[in-house]
């Protein structure tokens, strides 16, 4: 399992790292919007995680982006608010993320647990199944 992590806190990755650790994922980080949706760009990945309030772009931008042009088009994304309000809520839902989560909540563990979940059953050739030819070694 690839993921993206584009948030500021380095705690995070060590959360998402622990709950889905049974996937071994191979996770790429990054403090930026910009440096994320860049990478994001040229790398196809399996989950991104988020904040929606990033330096330079924000991850609503960074993901409008993402669906509009990018081989992460349908990529699910889940959305790490320090808030979570009106406005988040449709915004996240508008550009189709899977989850928006409250930053440092359990609710994060929960959208992490039902990715696992769904890559869990797709089993071992996942990578090869969804980017055929693909190797992450």
């Amino acid at each position: 399992m690839k993921i993206l992590v584009i948030n500021r806190q380095k705690e995070v990755i060590g959360q998402i790292a622990a709950v889905l650790a049974s996937v071994e994922p191979v996770i790429r980080y990054y403090d930026s919007g910009l440096d994320g949706l860049l990478a994001a760009r040229i790398e196809s990945f399996d989950l991104i995680v988020c904040s929606t309030d990033l330096p330079v772009i924000t991850g609503f931008e960074l993901v409008r982006s993402l669906r509009n042009s990018s081989i992460n088009k349908s990529t699910p994304v889940i959305f790490l608010a320090d808030e979570l309000n009106h406005k988040t809520t449709y915004l996240s839902h508008i550009l189709g993320a899977a989850a928006t989560v409250k930053l440092n909540d359990e609710q994060l563990e929960g959208a992490l647990q039902k990715q696992k979940v769904y890559f869990e059953s797709k089993g071992p050739s996942q990578f090869q199944d969804i980017f055929p030819g693909y190797s992450l070694n």
